[in-house]
């Protein structure tokens, strides 16, 4: 499973330590704690349940626990086991995918606006092996030790210690990255460079396919799981940046700049300008040059 968080703003760190259980030690049994639980194991063996749903969480693996879940241990420790806690809360909606990803679940908004802010996703697995093991133990100890002795410099450290566990955060990502085939996220980046050349074109699946010289439904799946859109909803963003540009840096028609951003018709392109800016393209370009 991947918990994914919407941002800005980012995650706040909130509490954390580490802790050791002896063997016949178990994970307290809570229920709506209110935030989230990172439990990373350097040694030993948790075992514990959220909602019913299982996890045994070795050496040098991660557990996320959801601010809304019941969560209890299954088995005691039959060893002793070793492991940091960091609990976080976020401001914004976060959801659960499973990694079967589809379009509607990573559907995410988009802004070319100065003065709005540009969202974006954070995706972090559930439970996983760390492969970038080295680099996060090193940051969960940075994270609860504050430097010593303390100088004028340290009046500071509560925001260190956001950054750090920020740092933590995209380290975890990138192993979920990391965790899944590079293939895919090859394919993906190179659909996404054909269909920004072709953008001002008809690009069919067949056509992207016979380029890539891969099945279109497998190339859809790798861009679904690496960019979050397919190759439709994908040439169709680009499309429509480009678009924007034209509507606030030129004065062509509404029409032409419809054909020059790849729409072939233009009462799509206006019914599209305006589903995904709120807005008629007019009425953009008339409020983006004041």
């Amino acid at each position: 499973m991947i918990l994914q968080l919407f941002a800005p703003p980012l995650p706040s760190f909130m509490a954390g330590g580490e802790d050791t259980y002896k063997i016949g030690s178990s994970h307290p049994n809570r229920q709506a704690i209110g935030v989230f639980d990172l439990l990373v194991v350097t040694k030993g063996s948790l075992q514990v349940s959220e909602d019913g749903d299982c996890y045994q969480v070795n050496a040098k693996e991660t557990l996320i626990l959801y601010p809304d879940g019941h969560h209890y241990s299954t088995n005691p420790c039959n060893k002793e086991t070793h492991f940091y806690w960091f609990h976080f809360t976020t401001t914004k909606k976060w959801t659960n995918l499973s990694p079967e990803l589809t379009n509607y679940q990573y559907k995410k908004a988009i802004h070319d606006d100065p003065f709005k802010e540009k969202r974006f996703l954070i995706r972090l697995p559930k439970h996983c092996s760390i492969i970038n093991w080295e680099k996060i133990e090193q940051l969960c100890e940075q994270i609860i030790n504050p430097p010593t002795p303390k100088t004028e410099l340290e009046i500071s450290w509560e925001f260190q210690q956001q950054l750090l566990f920020q740092q933590l955060l995209q380290e975890l990502a990138a192993n979920n990255y990391l965790d899944r085939s590079l293939p895919s996220v090859a394919i993906a980046e190179k659909a996404a460079a054909y269909l920004r050349r072709n953008y001002t074109t008809k690009i069919s699946y067949k056509a992207l396919g016979r380029a890539l010289q891969f099945h279109p439904n497998h190339i859809a799946r790798c861009m679904i799981d690496v960019l979050g859109y397919g190759p439709n909803e994908y040439v169709n963003h680009y499309r429509m940046e480009q678009a924007k540009s034209l509507l606030i840096y030129t004065d062509w028609s509404i029409e032409r700049i419809a054909e020059k951003s790849g729409f072939s018709q233009l009462a799509y392109f206006s019914r599209l300008f305006k589903k995904m800016e709120g807005a008629s393209p007019n009425y953009y370009r008339k409020t983006m040059n004041k």
